[in-house]
């Protein structure tokens, strides 16, 4: 009798798995039809495949054909549909668009892509070969086709068809996933997953994508577009990532499953509203750190170039000498003795000698913020104007100089001091001379940590002519202190910093040339506002001049 009984049982699930994998095909009518707007939807759920049976896709074409009947849509369902059903349910569904309204096509199941086409697998496809797929399954262009021809206000195509397919496993052109779909004029392609990759079936009674989605249908005055939005953001999150819908949009019109309530209506808009603007600052948020990142990039080449120039001048620099190339940068730089005081000295405080050093400490460079830039630091945009005048002949002319940009690394501006030329200012003693014109790290107390005794005896000097081949030649700098400084553009709170150089020696005057190069920093100018060039010997010609700040602009 036991046996007898077990044997009905087996009988009685082979029957039930039977009926479950049985061909079945449903026309479901609505029962609230939004008022003057027609609403048609075709519905396929396959999952009784022979060699890969799927759990769920009949389970979320039955939850999505429910969804769609009770926000209004006229729904034909098929579950583990054949070629030929499938196709001429898709030929009876382009028909019945004829008559206008919103389309919406879902289909759950085994789909693949070959040579960039996508194609949906029916119940009892035979497929053994790459080129048995076209005749064995549905073109999913198919349903575009009949979407584009019927030229429908609004359109829906939403294809959970991403999983792993046991199919493609020999054929050489197929992919994971399905390929990306331009989405016809009015239409919406929403995939399960982005495109080449793959969806998950989902342990519950639905698959993860379809499981959001039907979560999201049912609330009143969600945006189409909203809704999708929402949907990505929760499958992403219950997958930890691996899994992130995606969508091909062509929308002229809203739309909503479910219309909003006339007296949330106001609140409906300025949500919208308000997710409009987040979405634009966003966006804005992001083209901006990209054009930071590019920034950052170009100022580190140009600082990297600067310094591999300069460690070449200074390779020949020791050749010229006879001397062994420096290894690395930075060079040391000896004491400066102490300045005579010449008659007439035009800077007013010669009676105030130079303190003489035995040993000159090196100021290591603070790095610039790593993340966040210095609030001190200029903008993109400012902008400084100089006048610069020769002592000697009186000649004066204009200096310009704008920034171009700004990183954690440094700082880039374009001057017009000899023809307009960019260059990049890292955390550094770095002195330049252009031709004549001494130019001392301009933004030194921003990019520096400047103290009130610092000094430099490993000063970076570029385009030195001076000590080419002179091996008694020397470059040390000091801050002086705090001073108040006035120029056109007006009075500054400013740091004070000398430069001394020495070339030859005192016993051969012909030859020996002392000078001192003056800077003043100020940081409400974020820039030099002043510098100033004077000679203290005979020997050389080498004019001497002023640089003043005359007006400047920050954004």
């Amino acid at each position: 009798m036991r046996s007898r009984l077990l044997g009905w049982g087996m009988l009685l699930v082979l029957w039930c798995a039977a009926a479950v994998a049985q061909e079945r095909s449903l026309r479901i009518e609505p029962k609230n039809a939004p008022d003057g707007e027609r609403r048609t939807a075709l519905v396929i759920g396959n999952g009784a495949y022979s060699d890969a049976p799927l759990r769920n896709p009949v389970n979320d074409a039955r939850a999505m054909a429910q969804a769609l009947e009770q926000t209004g849509f006229r729904v034909r369902l098929l579950e583990n549909a054949k070629r030929s059903t499938m196709r001429a349910a898709i030929r009876e569904w382009g028909d019945e668009l004829a008559e206008g309204g919103v389309a919406l096509f879902y289909f759950a199941g085994h789909g693949m892509q070959i040579r960039g086409r996508n194609y949906l697998i029916p119940v009892g496809a035979d497929i053994q070969r790459e080129n048995e797929v076209e005749d064995e399954s549905v073109d999913a262009n198919t349903v575009l086709a009949k979407l584009d021809s019927v030229k429908n206000s609004l359109n829906l195509v939403i294809l959970d068809a991403c999983r792993n397919n046991p199919f493609a496993r020999s054929f050489r052109s197929a992919q994971q996933g399905l390929a990306q779909m331009d989405a016809p004029s009015g239409t919406l392609v929403a995939f399960a997953t982005a495109p080449g990759s793959v969806a998950a079936d989902g342990d519950g009674d639905n698959g993860i994508y379809t499981k959001h989605l039907l979560a999201n249908m049912g609330r009143p005055g969600l945006p189409i577009e909203q809704l999708f939005k929402d949907v990505r953001i929760g499958v992403g999150r219950e997958t930890r990532e691996r899994q992130i819908p995606w969508e091909s949009s062509s929308l002229r019109g809203d739309f909503f499953f479910v219309a909003p309530d006339p007296g949330s209506a106001q609140a409906v808009q300025q949500a919208a509203v308000q997710r409009a603007v987040a979405d634009a600052v966003r966006l804005e948020q992001q083209k901006l750190a990209a054009e930071q990142r590019k920034m950052q990039e170009t100022i580190r080449e140009m600082l990297a170039k600067q310094r591999a120039e300069l460690e070449e001048e200074m390779r020949r620099r020791a050749e010229a000498l006879g001397a062994k190339p420096p290894g690395a940068l930075p060079v040391a730089a000896a004491p400066a003795p102490e300045l005579p005081a010449p008659s007439g000295d035009p800077l007013g405080d010669r009676n105030d000698p130079l303190q003489q050093s035995t040993q000159m400490a090196s100021v290591a460079p603070t790095p610039v913020a790593a993340e966040v830039l210095d609030p001190r630091f200029p903008k993109a945009g400012d902008r400084w104007q100089y006048a610069y005048k020769d002592i000697l002949t009186r000649e004066s002319r204009t200096v310009d100089v704008h920034v171009v940009g700004v990183s954690k690394d440094g700082i880039l501006d374009e001057d017009n001091l000899f023809g307009s030329v960019q260059r990049a200012y890292g955390a550094g003693a770095d002195l330049n001379i252009l031709q004549d014109v001494w130019m001392f790290s301009p933004y030194l107390h921003i990019l520096d940590a400047v103290g009130p005794a610092a000094q430099w005896d490993d000063i970076h000097v570029r385009n030195d002519y001076f000590c080419f081949r002179q091996p008694t030649c020397a470059y040390t700098a000091r801050v002086v202190g705090q001073e108040n400084v006035t120029t056109p553009a007006g009075t500054f709170d400013a740091v004070k910093v000398e430069i001394n150089f020495t070339v030859g020696s005192p016993t051969r005057p012909s030859d020996f040339v002392q000078r001192r190069a003056t800077f003043w920093y100020a940081e409400a100018a974020k820039r030099l506002v002043k510098s100033t060039m004077r000679t203290y010997s005979q020997g050389g010609q080498a004019p001497d001049y002023d640089l003043e700040l005359v007006s400047y602009k920050l954004n």
